[in-house]
């Protein structure tokens, strides 16, 4: 397979669910199952999945990925600002909703501050706000890719809540590499001999609170190219 590593810059907010709840964060490492979805549906006419139901809602499969001529490591921050900060609520009884930016509004909403007039007169139930930290336009990142055929030497893609954060890349040189433990593991199936040798062959294994967020960072890439890949692609 072709092996091309790229540095990645955002040119838009990014909000990203690494962390859910009153409070939904994204951390700094990105997830490769969001990188190939991002990459699948630009270059590899991958289908978009709009609405999911029942199991699939809350368990979703990520089978499909097998299918696509490429496989990604996680994307590895470089230079990553998480300052942008964006408040949202919903009015249940007329289906409506807001987005802010503004702290003030927000605690106004949520009676932090008083209650506007107008939402207070009119009884709507409003849920409890709900506030997405995300990272800044300007943040960067490493990730490789090795594909079937080659990617264009300057790719975008998009990615995140809304598919608002926009990124353009460039080719670089592999500095660090880090992979995807529950693409491996729940994807493609590797077996826990060789997840147990990935991670004696990595200098950190970094455990997030969602199935998806388990990176092994700093992993040897000779190791990576000689037995890793041959078992992804």
């Amino acid at each position: 397979m072709i092996e091309q590593t790229y540095e990645a810059q955002l040119y838009a907010p990014l909000f990203y669910s690494s962390a859910e709840g009153r409070s939904v964060r994204t951390q700094p490492i990105l997830s490769a199952t969001a990188l190939m979805h991002a990459i699948g549906y630009r270059y590899c006419g991958l289908e978009k999945r709009y609405a999911l139901v029942g199991d699939d809602a809350t368990s979703p499969s990520y089978d499909h990925l097998r299918e696509l001529p490429l496989f990604v490591s996680d994307m590895r921050p470089v230079a990553v600002k998480a300052d942008e900060r964006t408040f949202r609520s919903t009015d249940y009884r007329s289906e409506r909703h807001f987005t802010t930016a503004d702290p003030d509004v927000a605690e106004q909403v949520t009676g932090g501050k008083s209650v506007p007039e107008v939402l207070e007169r009119s009884g709507a139930g409003w849920q409890t706000i709900r506030r997405y930290s995300g990272l800044s336009p300007g943040s960067t990142f490493e990730f490789t890719v090795w594909s079937d055929e080659p990617l264009p030497e300057r790719p975008s893609f998009r990615m995140g809540i809304g598919q608002t954060g926009e990124f353009r890349a460039s080719e670089t040189d592999l500095n660090q590499l880090v992979l995807n433990g529950f693409l491996l593991e729940e994807v493609y199936d590797l077996p826990t001999e060789t997840l147990s040798e990935l991670l004696e062959r990595s200098d950190s294994f970094k455990r997030g609170n969602d199935p998806r967020l388990q990176h092994f960072v700093g992993v040897d890439p000779k190791y990576a190219r000689e037995t890793i890949i041959p078992e992804v692609s």
